[in-house]
């Protein structure tokens, strides 16, 4: 049997993040991950939820291995790059950054961002 290839779009992606975010205690964590107990439960909550497509076990575990691997890949940019949110301002701050002549970029200059 040939298994079709699991499309996702932004909405599906959505919906299995807050899923996983709401199965993130100790409960359904084991020591390596996700306990078999909670695949189930979130592939059986996922398929009530989207009923218009139908995923795999496997295709949802393989989903989330890869939507991992991209928050991982883009939390280590953003920590490298030095570029964050102030804490009371929440307009971005760049620290250590320098323009192309070479002077430094003066964080939070502007009165708005």
């Amino acid at each position: 049997m040939v298994r079709k290839r699991a499309n996702w779009n932004l909405g599906l992606e959505k919906g299995l993040v807050e899923l996983l975010h709401y199965h993130n205690n100790d409960c359904y964590r084991s020591q390596n991950g996700w306990s078999s107990e909670a695949w189930n439960r979130i592939v059986k909550m996922f398929q009530e939820r989207f009923t218009h497509v139908s995923f795999s076990k496997l295709q949802i575990q393989e989903k989330e291995k890869e939507l991992k691997r991209d928050y991982n890949l883009l939390k280590e940019a953003k920590k490298q790059s030095g570029v964050h949110v102030g804490d009371t301002t929440f307009c971005p701050v760049a620290e250590g950054v320098r323009r192309q002549d070479g002077k430094n970029i003066e964080a939070n200059t502007r009165s708005e961002c």
